[in-house]
């Protein structure tokens, strides 16, 4: 039978979790003084009741939306319909910028679609998609674009594809989506620094984010950039 103590854990346990966005297993030990496997307990329980949610490796989090998608029909959609039919063997990942749309405070005029894939497929899948796309290039191991890039033609951008990175399916995650973005607004000059931490901003007040995913993913994207 529980004590009164461990009643009153409990429900400082569910307490903290309620108040804070994020927060980490050693942080619940560590505030409430109490031990990791009654902590561990606790924190499945509210997991178990939908009241926290993983948030990555002992991360937790009270938000309980993740990032939708779903996408509609886009360029997106048939180029990976499209790679998926005539490369079944191909490991791919697709996105782009035009996701976070509906999270501007601004219309975006331009965007441009990532396809990532292994080394050995990039120039089969930059010859495919170059038959039925006309402003498709290969991206270069440089922090500056190509003499020929114009965001102003919606480009497609053929690039190599880090193992590990977050995802579903062919799809990008939002944490991996987060970090790519970081590196592409600079480089192909997708938005001002300011509107990016706005976007970041805007995005966090609706959904969950792998805080262990954005990290990880960061630190290996850093030699990619």
């Amino acid at each position: 039978l529980e004590t009164r103590c461990d009643l009153n854990k409990r429900a400082l346990v569910k307490e903290y979790a309620q108040k804070r966005r994020y927060f980490s297993l050693e942080e619940v030990v560590k505030d409430i003084e109490i031990s990791v496997p009654l902590a561990k307990k606790y924190l499945h329980e509210l997991k178990k009741a939908g009241e926290v949610f993983s948030a990555g490796r002992g991360i937790y989090s009270n938000i309980a939306k993740t990032f939708p998608l779903v996408e509609e029909k886009s360029r997106v959609t048939e180029i990976r319909q499209m790679l998926t039919r005539e490369f079944p063997e191909l490991d791919f990942i697709m996105w782009n910028t035009l996701t976070f749309q509906p999270y501007y405070h601004h219309q975006q005029t331009h965007h441009i679609t990532f396809v990532e894939v292994e080394s050995d497929g990039v120039h089969s899948v930059f010859d495919r998609i170059s038959r039925d796309y006309r402003f498709a290039l290969i991206e270069k191991a440089s922090r500056v674009p190509p003499k020929d890039f114009d965001i102003t033609k919606d480009p497609i951008v053929i690039r190599l594809m880090l193992k590990n990175s977050p995802r579903q399916g062919h799809a990008a995650t939002l944490e991996k989506m987060l970090v790519d973005l970081f590196i592409v607004k600079d480089k192909y000059f997708t938005m001002p620094n300011a509107d990016y931490w706005e976007l970041w901003r805007s995005l966090d007040s609706f959904y969950r984010v792998n805080v262990t995913d954005i990290v990880r993913y960061a630190k290996a994207r850093r030699y990619f950039g």
